[in-house]
């Protein structure tokens, strides 16, 4: 699995966001002082120091699901609210009838999160930054595989300037051999989160992109790699 996947392999439904990304474009940059940004997720686990490897990196969460092996009640998401809202570091609402947990942000950007919802994005969703001249350090991502799940990881660009002789790409695979992809507004790049990879960002300016993880059959990853 040691490849980039298309929005057709992983899932269709995702050209919705395509479809509407000036509109989402215009909403993000209308909003972005509005966004709470943190370090979501940074903790989980990599190759080398943590805090090394996503240095110059931050997230504003959009929304992310329920626990998948807990049947979460109305009360039980209201008392662990202190907990989930330090996660995010913001105010945080549940939705019980989605089966996730929304962020504040999501209140400024209605039409990138009710798309994303659309489009079929259930596991967690936010906007990451690579700021100038950083890079996220090569890592892997020991994602969870339930049964016969796991998880790929999805990047879309919403807000990447390009600039003549200089780029901002994802490395997959080993540091001294890997395949690159650039990102780029309205683009999707697709990875198994546990290949190992990194993030340069060359440009003077921030990238910004969608990250969400997409559940999806083992089996049928593996078939398409074959």
């Amino acid at each position: 699995m040691n490849r980039f996947f298309t929005v057709d392999e992983i899932n269709p439904g995702l050209h919705l966001l395509e479809q509407r990304f000036d509109l989402i474009k215009k909403e993000f940059l209308d909003n972005i002082n509005n966004l709470v940004w943190t370090n979501w997720g940074a903790a989980a686990g990599y190759h080398g120091e943590n805090n090394l490897a996503y240095a110059g990196w931050q997230i504003a969460a959009l929304y992310a699901a329920y626990e998948d092996s807990t049947e979460f009640t109305k009360e039980m998401i209201i008392d662990n609210l202190p907990l989930f809202e330090k996660s995010y570091g913001q105010k945080i609402y549940p939705d019980i009838n989605k089966g996730v947990i929304l962020a504040h942000n999501a209140k400024h950007l209605p039409v990138l999160a009710s798309t994303c919802y659309e489009a079929g994005i259930r596991k967690r969703v936010g906007i990451s930054v690579v700021f100038p001249g950083k890079e996220i350090k090569w890592h892997i991502d020991p994602d969870p595989e339930v049964g016969d799940n796991l998880i790929v990881r999805g990047l879309w660009g919403l807000d990447v300037r390009q600039e003549d002789g200089v780029e901002c790409y994802l490395g997959l695979g080993p540091e001294n051999d890997f395949e690159k992809r650039l990102f780029e507004d309205n683009k999707f790049m697709f990875f198994y989160g546990r290949v190992p990879h990194g993030v340069i960002n060359n440009l003077t300016t921030p990238r910004y992109a969608l990250c969400f993880d997409h559940v999806i059959d083992k089996s049928y990853l593996e078939s398409i790699c074959h």
